[in-house]
């Protein structure tokens, strides 16, 4: 067994692994500048900070992918003969030991692997699986199981090209993760143009690549590849769609038979797109359609994903991770289903992305009746929050949408004296926005 050191172990991707290492029967340390409760519940040793001093006897420094591989610790890892792998490195590695499912795309994939894992448990497989959020049917976003291993993978790391599965599943692909011309970053593709070469890279390693029949751009890139489509035109589409308040029921029809149908906890057009591509991974696997059917059917949607955290005075209160202009139209087009005033807590992510879309986060935003702006969630990245912030909430009122700019305790006030019974109030980012909805349940 091998001893892993971990650096930013408190992240969702970086405690999923851990989580996997250790049920594997492997030794784990780690260290993160901010400790708390994942790497708690791990129950491993974790050290404040980074230094060459927590490598302790490891054999392995695994990398988050933002860390430059210039820092100290790692650094003094190969001065010690230490093996340096980075995140996307190390589950390329632990894919590669049993037959395997990858999930990439722009928007949608959380949610299509968490639909995925639903599966195959129903399917009794014992699936192995790393998820990038939390999804009640697991321990939190990672399972150890001895089946087939089903990843999530994130196509912001340029290293995902180099991943290897049996059934590749993209949802879509779009410009996020791209930097602005001549700007450089670990977690940031150099140019579109990279990130589709990088796509190109992770279908070619790929046995079969699962993918939507409408999407010019992904049949482009998979052109001459081993594959198979979904949604109309495909093998697999969805017969009468029917949208109910929280979710949808249709039938699954695949080569013309029709497999049965299926009633999703889940709402918008969009998650019909990911059971689609759900069902059509797990038919390419070998997986019968009572599975794939009971699986989708059972699937309680993942944790910050059109989320209902609550109601207070009558108002709804829903949380959703869209940080990205098109998940923004799709989650506000689902909460324009449940038939209420849609009110929107709204936290950009990122200073970069936001500087490059916040015209097309304006447009999308015009959805809701009435939108809240808050600083710019940096996570990490300099540059002015605020202003940039007040730039979409300054265009949304000149497109005629009720919209201002707030601190995230002015926006909290400001949610509370505004209640409604006919609300819905969502709040909706990658950042910590959702601690405003949660306190807005239970703080009242």
């Amino acid at each position: 067994m091998r001893k892993f050191h971990i650096m930013g172990i408190e992240g969702v991707g970086m405690s999923a692994l851990a989580r996997l290492l250790l049920a594997e029967g492997h030794g784990v340390t780690g260290c993160d500048l901010a400790p708390g409760a994942k790497a708690r519940v791990l129950g491993v040793p974790v050290h404040q900070g980074h230094s060459p001093e927590h490598l302790g006897d490891a054999d392995t420094l695994v990398v988050p992918t933002p860390i430059p591989l210039d820092h100290p610790e790692v650094e003094g890892a190969r001065a010690r003969g230490l093996k340096v792998l980075r995140r996307m490195e190390l589950l390329k590695d632990l894919l590669g030991e049993k037959p395997s499912l990858g999930v990439t795309g722009t928007h949608g994939k959380t949610t299509t692997t968490g639909m995925l894992a639903s599966i195959l448990l129903a399917a009794g497989l014992d699936p192995w699986v790393l998820l990038g959020g939390e999804l009640s049917l697991l321990p939190g976003n990672a399972r150890y199981g001895r089946g087939p291993r089903l990843a999530e993978v994130d196509e912001s790391d340029p290293l995902f090209r180099e991943v290897a599965v049996g059934v590749a599943v993209v949802t879509n692909l779009e410009a996020d993760h791209v930097a602005p011309q001549g700007v450089m970053a670990p977690n940031y593709h150099p140019s579109f143009a990279a990130l589709k070469e990088a796509m190109r890279g992770f279908l070619e390693r790929a046995g079969v690549v699962v993918l939507p029949a409408e999407d010019p751009l992904l049949l482009g890139l998979s052109q001459g590849l081993p594959r198979r489509l979904f949604g109309r035109g495909g093998a697999l589409w969805a017969e009468g769609v029917e949208r109910l308040p929280l979710g949808s029921r249709f039938h699954l029809v695949y080569e013309g038979e029709d497999l049965g149908p299926v009633e999703l906890k889940v709402p918008g057009a969009h998650n019909v797109q990911n059971a689609l591509a759900a069902g059509l991974a797990a038919l390419s696997f070998g997986v019968g359609p009572e599975a794939i059917r009971e699986g989708l059917s059972r699937f309680p949607g993942v944790g910050r994903r059109f989320q209902r955290l609550g109601e207070v005075r009558g108002a709804l209160v829903v949380d959703d991770y869209a940080h990205h202009p098109t998940e923004v139209r799709a989650t506000l087009e689902a909460a324009r289903g449940l038939g209420r005033r849609v009110r929107v807590l709204f936290q950009p992510h990122r200073i970069l992305r936001t500087e490059e879309l916040w015209e097309a986060f304006a447009e999308a935003l015009t959805l809701a009746d009435e939108v809240v702006v808050l600083p710019v969630y940096t996570a990490g990245e300099r540059g002015d929050a605020e202003g940039l912030a007040r730039r979409i909430a300054e265009r949304l009122s000149a497109l005629g949408r009720e919209a201002r700019f707030l601190g995230k305790e002015e926006a909290l006030a400001y949610a509370r004296a505004h209640l409604g019974p006919e609300d819905l109030w969502l709040t909706m980012g990658a950042g910590d926005v959702n601690r405003l909805g949660e306190r807005l349940v239970h703080e009242g």
